[in-house]
């Protein structure tokens, strides 16, 4: 080979394909390495810009309105949206999480003082008369109080831990806490302006082709909205009712029955009705003979039929996810992302049926097209 043809034109001109491959590999290794580098940079608002993005994304329909209302102000329009959600559901929501979380350590030390107090004297339990005499039969009480204390003991303490750690979690850092608010605030503010959505923005730089964008947008948004209205809004209205009904009763700590009704809500079949049962029988075993039907008879009548009333007026015709998927996508969100988890679990979820149904759906119409091919060549022939 002379030394012409080692030149980089020589190079080039003999191994085209070769040359275009190794821009595009470089391209794309640089490409990811600023990636990353820009996604560590911004790791700690990573959550305060999901979050703002999809509180963004359900308050559309609200900033529209407002927005018609003001005559095309966007800004004005995304401020007024901001102050409405504020007032309606954030402020109330953090109350309610901080009375939660205060109430939560004193509602597990009233169980197990409870349960030490009935297993000290299990005759001085106050059942109704209609109820069998083995209920409270002292071998009975000797056999059953002793798992039923720890159990309790258990499961309130991790029940308690967990409030606590998630909003320990969530203010740890008072400076942390006021930055991550900041953002979330100040990125909603924008979000809420943008004529295309954030989500679709990104979703164009893919490369994927504009149906398959257009299709993927729509089972996202659809699946994504029957969740969070299906789920989250509804565990909500459940939650609320629930610790009202016992905050009536006399039950120490509704509030924090109410979020522990609310994250409940998730589970298929059971619900807030569990926790409901529970407080009727600690009435019952107190002697509140009364409160405790009262209690019942709103659970069963109220806090049971709200996801049968709601739910077809808020899902509509929206895409929903199964209930075991929406269950542990629920719980693994609380798991990994503390609090915020109710909503970044199930929107998750969604993400991630809408994409697997959508390239199912993509890849078997271009096979079919492609076997559909031939078959039209030897029609022709």
């Amino acid at each position: 080979m002379t030394e012409d043809d080692r030149s980089p034109e020589a190079v080039r001109a003999h191994f085209p394909q070769t040359v275009n491959a190794l821009r595009w590999l470089t391209l794309i290794v640089i490409t990811l390495l600023i990636t990353a580098g820009f996604l560590n940079m911004v790791r700690p608002f990573l959550i305060a810009l999901v979050m703002a993005a999809i509180s963004a994304a359900l308050a559309a329909p609200l900033f529209e309105r407002t927005n018609a209302l003001l005559k095309g102000r966007r800004m004005l329009a995304s401020t007024v949206t901001m102050l409405i959600v504020a007032v309606i559901i954030l402020l109330p929501l953090l109350g309610i999480i901080a009375m939660a979380s205060q109430q939560a350590a004193g509602v597990a030390s009233s169980v197990v003082r409870l349960l030490n107090e009935v297993a000290a004297d299990p005759q001085a339990v106050t059942l109704p008369d209609w109820l069998p005499g083995w209920v409270i039969a002292p071998d009975t009480m000797n056999e059953i109080l002793p798992r039923l204390r720890d159990a309790a003991a258990s499961i309130a303490s991790a029940v308690t831990g967990f409030l606590v750690s998630s909003i320990s979690a969530v203010t740890r850092s008072t400076a942390s806490f006021v930055l991550s608010g900041f953002i979330y605030l100040y990125a909603m503010f924008f979000f809420l302006q943008m004529k295309t959505p954030i989500a679709r923005v990104l979703l164009a730089y893919t490369g994927l082709r504009p149906d398959v964008q257009a299709l993927l947008w729509e089972r996202v948004v659809s699946v994504s909205r029957a969740t969070v209205k299906g789920t989250l809004l509804i565990g909500v209205v459940q939650g609320a009712l629930g610790g009202l009904g016992f905050w009536v009763a006399g039950i120490e700590g509704a509030a924090f029955w109410a979020v522990v009704m609310a994250v409940f809500s998730v589970v298929p079949g059971i619900g807030p009705t569990l926790i409901i049962f529970f407080g009727v029988i600690y009435l019952l075993a107190t002697g509140a003979t009364g409160a405790a039907v009262g209690l019942g008879i709103w659970g069963a009548g109220v806090v049971g039929t709200v996801d049968n009333l709601l739910r077809p007026a808020l899902v509509g015709r929206d895409a929903k996810m199964h209930d075991i998927l929406i269950l542990v996508s629920t719980l693994g969100g609380l798991v990994t992302f503390g609090a915020v988890g109710l909503v970044l679990g199930p929107v998750l979820a969604g993400l991630f049926v809408a994409i697997w149904t959508t390239l199912a759906e993509v890849v078997g119409y271009e096979e079919a097209a492609s076997e559909s091919e031939p078959a039209a060549a030897s029609d022709q022939g």
